[in-house]
Parts: C-alpha cells; structure tokens; sequence
C-alpha cells in the first residue's frame, strides 16, 4: 500500500474516533503522526496521565502494534511504567511489554494465539474499537 493510500486510511480512521463521544471526552486526545495513531488520556485509574501508541505501518492488513509511551519523552515506557492493569507482560517474541487484546499485533503474534487471525476481526476491530478498548484498560473510560 502508497504512503498515502495508508495516511489517508489512517486520517478516516483518526476521524470516525474523534467523531466517537466517548472518545471525543474531555481528556482524551487521539491524532495521527506518519502511521503511527497517538491516544492520549489525562487521567487512568491513579489520576495518572497517559499515551498509547499505535503503530500502524501495515494497517489494515495487519493490526496496529500497541506501545505505552512516557506523557512528557513520548518514548516507550518499560513494563514497570504501564498503567497497572493495562500490560500482560514482557511478550516472548518481542520482548517488550504489551497489551493482550483481540486486534492487537501482539496478540495475533503470541503463540498461544497463532490460530486467532487478524482477518477474523480486521473489519470490526477497527482503530476505534481498539482505542476505547485500551482506554478502559487505563481506567480512563468507565
């Protein structure tokens, strides 16, 4: 897929969520830089603010990859820096924290996981979804 063929899939993405009142909220800020989607939150379940990252290179053909980044640096944070009850663990593949979610790169990608493809949800678990289902992980959506 063109760069911008994927910006411009990313842009409709980034709008349909910014058209959602849940994630339209107060607090809760979600933009796209490259193809990278950004959803920021002011506060999760300790009063503590926010960002995920997700990385979306081959979107939709793949899932987004999820980060959770440092609110400040923007750089990715350690598993010890997750909002509690947002990370599983330090994945076996990648090595890195991550978020174990229908939708998610790091899911589809775990091996206890290989049998539920991508392309059994890719046309309703869009950004979105993925975005609110993050955000109630934080605590930041009821």
């Amino acid at each position: 897929m063109s760069s911008e063929v994927a910006v411009a899939l990313l842009d409709a993405e980034v709008r349909v969520c910014r058209r959602d009142e849940r994630l339209g909220a107060d607090g809760i800020r979600i933009w796209r830089r490259g193809t990278d989607v950004y959803v920021a939150f002011k506060e999760d379940r300790d009063g503590q603010p926010g960002v995920f990252r997700l990385r979306c290179r081959d979107y939709d053909a793949q899932p987004p990859s999820v980060a959770m980044l440092d609110p400040e640096s923007m750089g990715e944070l350690p598993l010890g820096g997750w909002t509690p009850g947002v990370p599983h663990s330090v994945h076996p593949i990648t090595h890195l924290p991550f978020v174990c979610l229908q939708g998610v790169a790091e899911y589809h990608i775990h091996p206890s996981h290989l049998s539920d493809s991508w392309d059994r949800y890719r046309n309703r678990i869009r950004i979105r979804e993925s975005a609110i289902q993050l955000l109630k992980k934080a605590g930041a959506l009821p």
